[in-house]
């Protein structure tokens, strides 16, 4: 019989690795079987990891300090427990006007959720960093955040029962408005 630990561990690896390659089919068990906190604290690793590169990347080409390393990292985890939440909240209060029945806990879960591809590519993105001295904010990083737009799309669309033109545009603009305040936080 598998203990409760070895059960939650496996729960954690499908609703990472779900969401980043099938949202469709993740989002529903994924967010109903995720505390919120989970959710809250893997967006907060997976921007301090995309700072944390970023903060490498500008500290090996001699443009930033170490200290500036660090206060990224910092700045990335509070970026990704404050302000990804507060844009699903800012999300979930539009979605209420087409007529969306799912609950503000719900909508902040799962748009916290849908950086499970950040996590894993900055993951590795800061392995790629360390020990082979790349630069990869940009690969990895970007490419995380990127990979977000899909489950966005599919969380919006499950908040507005399946109104695509309205969850693509919520997507797309909740991702490029995360990506051009990193890149202002890259220019500080």
């Amino acid at each position: 019989m598998e203990s409760v630990n070895e059960v939650k561990k496996t729960s954690l690896f499908r609703t990472i690795f779900g969401m980043m390659i099938n949202p469709s089919g993740s989002v529903k068990s994924a967010v109903e079987g995720t505390s919120w906190y989970f959710s809250l604290l893997l967006s907060g690793i997976a921007f301090c990891l995309f700072f944390l590169q970023t903060g490498l990347d500008l500290y090996k080409t001699g443009q930033k300090s170490m200290s500036f390393v660090f206060m990224s990292a910092g700045a990335g985890f509070a970026y990704g427990v404050i302000i990804i939440p507060l844009i699903g909240v800012i999300a979930w209060g539009i979605l209420k006007l087409f007529k969306s029945e799912k609950s503000l806990k719900w909508a902040v879960t799962s748009y916290c959720l849908s950086y499970s591809g950040a996590f894993v590519y900055g993951l590795m993105g800061i392995a790629f960093s360390l020990l082979m001295t790349w630069k990869t904010a940009m690969a990895f990083g970007v490419t995380g955040v990127l990979w977000a737009v899909g489950p966005l799309m599919v969380t919006s669309r499950e908040m507005t029962k399946g109104n695509n033109k309205i969850s693509i545009l919520i997507a797309t603009l909740y991702s490029g408005l995360i990506l051009i305040s990193w890149a202002y936080f890259g220019n500080l």
